[in-house]
């Protein structure tokens, strides 16, 4: 239910920020994530009462308004100032009081105690982080999660794919990011991420989509309404997962990993 008022004040605020609040991506993200992100939070997270949530680069709010709407005390952080008055807006539309948002300028340096939550989450961020930062802010997010807290990295770009997700350009993800500057741009150009990056960086992580073949990842694909065929490719890759240690949700265009840190602190 959408609060109207509220949902006012976020439409014109989303159109001063030069946003179309009816884009899908804008007004319409709590309603994707709800249809589609909720049920891999819940795959792996059933009973999210009570948990504390960090959501890192929350964009304008979908995924950290779901995860309040689960139960969960969160905690969304962006780099970006508006996203983060968009996020706090697009709360308030949907009637969540237990969801905060922050601007965090330099995320190799967040500003919460060791442990502080029980779980976190990134969808569609890691990518864009520069590969310098890559490791410092995984060596954050493992720093603010209690022992024996779950990792979530959803949605997100995957460098084995030829064809990048987000811009659409084929075969970019297999260029070193050196050449965009030798042809004459002024930056790199966006590229997916490698899920290996993620697992290195995090040694002694459980894969929670290998331990259990994979059941949980097909079942959340299964309820979100994915095609037959591709369940059975998924069902596939599962399958070879004891010997190869590749999880299905490795794969895909846009990768997923379930990460358990260990409970022993180091």
């Amino acid at each position: 239910m959408i609060d109207a008022e509220a949902d006012k004040i976020f439409r014109s605020r989303a159109r001063a920020f030069g946003l179309n609040p009816d884009n899908p991506w804008i007004g319409g993200y709590v309603d994707y994530e709800w249809d589609h992100g909720r049920h891999f939070l819940t795959a792996y997270a059933p009973d999210l009462h009570a948990a504390t949530v960090l959501e890192l680069g929350c964009n304008v709010g979908g995924s950290a308004v779901v995860l309040a709407l689960l139960g969960a005390s969160v905690t969304g952080i962006d780099i970006d100032e508006l996203y983060v008055e968009l996020a706090a807006l697009n709360a308030s539309r949907h009637g969540v009081r237990t969801a905060r948002f922050h601007h965090l300028a330099d995320s190799k340096a967040l500003a919460f105690p060791d442990g502080s939550f029980d779980m976190v989450t990134c969808n569609s961020v890691l990518e864009y982080v520069a590969p310098d930062d890559l490791q410092p802010i995984l060596r954050e997010i493992d720093r603010v999660l209690i022992p024996g807290g779950l990792f979530i990295v959803a949605g997100t770009s995957n460098r084995l794919w030829p064809r990048e997700v987000h811009s659409g350009r084929w075969f970019v993800n297999y260029l070193p990011r050196g050449i965009d500057l030798a042809l004459g741009h002024r930056t790199p150009r966006p590229r997916g991420l490698s899920p290996w990056s993620v697992l290195r960086a995090l040694p002694g992580y459980r894969q929670l989509c290998l331990e259990d073949g994979g059941k949980a990842y097909i079942g959340a694909h299964r309820a979100a309404g994915v095609r037959r065929a591709k369940l059975w490719g998924l069902a596939g890759i599962a399958a070879l997962g004891p010997i190869t240690r590749i999880s299905a949700g490795m794969l895909t265009p846009s990768f997923f990993l379930a990460l358990r840190k260990s409970s022993t602190v180091r």
